[in-house]
C-alpha cells in the first residue's frame, strides 16, 4: 500500500511538471504565432517602401510647360519609378544610358522614348514578375549640359533644366551682343544645324520657332560683318549692330535692334553719319522716311535741335530744327521785312565760328547753325546818316556851351 502511495505521488508530480512545461511551450508558440501574424498583417496592409531609396534630386518639384508625352527621349540623369507587383523601384539612368533591375537584367534606355522603354522593361521584367502588374513612369527629368558660343555676353557650357527653350538659354547667357545676328542663331544638333530667326521670336511673338533644347545641343550666335552692318548708338553708351538690309528704313533698324523694348527716352533727333564722314541730322519723327548705306552710324538723341536766327528780323532767337527747311524758311519764321533785311547778304555761322555765304533757298541748314540777316543798304545808309546827324548835334551843342561860358 505504501508503494501504491509513492507511485501516485510520482505520477502526480510528473503530471504537474508536464502540465507546466506544456503551458510554457503553448505560451511561446502563441507569442511566435502572434508575431508572425503581425508581420504578415503589416506586409498585407501597408505598401512596401522603395526597394532603393530615392535620390534627393528625384524629390524636387518638376517645372514643365505641359504634359510629358510618350515621345520624350530618356538619357543619363532621368529617374524612373518602376512597380514590380508589390515592389517599387526608383532607378536613375546611368551615365552609359542603362538601368538595371535585380534578377532581371540591364536595359539600355538612352535615346529611346518613354513608350519604347516601357516595352523593354516589360519584356525583361516578365522573366520574374507578372507583366500585368509591371508599371513604368518618369518621376524626374534630367538636367543636361549645352554649349553657347559666339556673340553672347557669357560663352561656355551651362547646365539647363528640362524643357528649356532657346530664348531661355540665350537669356541665361546674358543676351546676344549688339554685334550678334539675332536673325540667324544656329542650334547644332547631332551634325545638323537648325537656323532660328530670334527677331521673329522676340519682336513678333512667333513662339513656334523658340525650339526646345536637347541634351548635347550647341548654340552659336554669328557676328555681324562690319562691312555689312548698321551701328545704332543710344543715350548712355549703348551700341548695337544690325545687319544691313537695303529695304530697311531707320525706323525698321531701330525696331530690329530692340529699341521698342528699351525704356522710352523720348528721342527727339537722329544723327546719321555716313561712311564718307558726311553727317545728316533729322527729327526722330522722320525715321520711317530715311534709308542708309552699309557701315552707317545712327545716333539717337533726346535733345531738341534748334537753329538760331539773328540780325534784321522781327523775332531774334531759336527755332526748332526741321530737316526739310532752308535758310529762307527760318528767316520767314522769324519775321523779316524786305524794307530792313538784305536777302543777298545772308550768312551762316557754323562750327568753330566759320562764317559762310549760302543760297537761302537751296543750301542745307544744320542744327546749331546761326543765321544772320544783315540790314539792307538803305537801312545801313539811314543808320549812318542818323549817326552823323546825332554826332553833329552833339558837337554843335558843345560849341555853343563853350562859347557862352568863355
Amino acid at each position: 500500500m505504501y508503494l501504491n502511495f509513492l507511485f501516485a505521488r510520482l505520477m502526480q508530480g510528473l503530471y504537474m511538471r508536464f502540465h507546466i512545461t506544456g503551458l510554457v511551450i503553448f505560451l511561446f508558440s502563441f507569442l511566435a504565432f502572434a508575431a508572425k501574424e503581425e508581420k504578415i498583417s503589416s506586409f498585407d496592409f501597408s505598401f512596401p517602401t522603395n526597394h532603393s531609396s530615392r535620390n534627393s534630386m528625384a524629390m524636387e518639384p518638376i517645372a514643365v510647360e505641359g504634359l510629358i508625352d510618350s515621345s520624350y527621349k530618356l538619357g543619363p540623369g532621368d529617374f524612373l519609378d518602376i512597380m514590380l507587383e508589390q515592389e517599387t523601384l526608383t532607378l536613375q539612368v546611368f551615365s552609359d544610358g542603362s538601368v538595371a533591375i535585380e534578377e532581371c537584367g540591364v536595359i539600355q534606355v538612352a535615346g529611346k522614348t518613354l513608350a519604347e522603354v516601357r516595352e523593354e522593361i516589360l519584356k525583361v521584367a516578365s522573366k520574374k514578375y507578372n507583366p500585368d502588374y509591371v508599371f513604368v513612369q518618369l518621376s524626374q527629368m534630367k538636367k543636361f549640359m549645352i554649349s553657347v558660343m559666339g556673340a553672347v555676353t557669357k560663352v561656355g557650357q551651362m547646365v539647363v533644366d528640362p524643357q528649356t527653350r532657346l530664348s531661355m538659354a540665350l537669356q541665361k547667357a546674358n543676351q546676344i551682343l549688339g554685334t550678334g545676328r539675332k536673325d540667324d542663331v544656329w542650334v547644332i544638333r547631332k551634325g545638323d544645324t537648325i537656323h532660328v530667326n530670334c527677331v521673329e521670336v522676340f519682336d513678333k511673338g512667333h513662339f513656334e520657332q523658340d525650339i526646345l533644347l536637347e541634351q548635347g545641343d550647341r548654340i552659336y550666335v554669328p557676328f555681324v560683318s562690319n562691312l555689312e552692318m548698321i551701328a545704332l548708338l543710344f543715350p548712355g553708351g549703348g551700341r548695337l549692330g544690325v545687319p544691313y538690309d537695303s529695304s530697311y528704313t531707320i525706323a525698321q533698324y531701330f525696331e530690329r535692334a530692340g529699341g521698342d523694348r528699351m525704356h522710352n527716352m523720348g528721342y527727339q533727333s537722329v544723327t546719321i553719319r555716313y561712311p564718307d564722314n558726311t553727317t545728316k541730322i533729322i527729327p526722330a519723327k522722320e525715321m520711317g522716311k530715311w534709308k542708309v548705306k552699309p557701315q552707317t552710324e545712327i545716333e539717337f538723341s533726346v535733345k531738341t535741335l534748334y537753329v538760331y536766327v539773328g540780325g534784321s528780323v522781327s523775332t531774334i532767337g531759336k527755332i526748332p530744327y526741321e530737316s526739310s527747311w532752308h535758310a529762307l524758311d527760318y528767316i520767314a519764321a522769324s519775321g523779316i521785312t524786305t524794307q530792313t533785311g538784305n536777302w543777298s547778304q545772308v550768312t551762316v555761322v557754323r562750327g568753330d565760328q566759320e562764317r559762310m555765304k549760302l543760297n537761302v533757298s537751296t543750301d542745307q541748314i544744320l542744327p546749331g547753325d546761326y543765321i544772320e540777316i544783315p540790314k539792307s543798304r538803305y537801312e545801313t545808309f539811314k543808320d549812318v546818316t542818323m549817326f552823323l546827324a546825332s554826332l553833329l548835334s552833339v558837337i554843335s551843342t558843345a560849341v555853343v556851351i563853350y562859347v557862352n561860358f568863355k
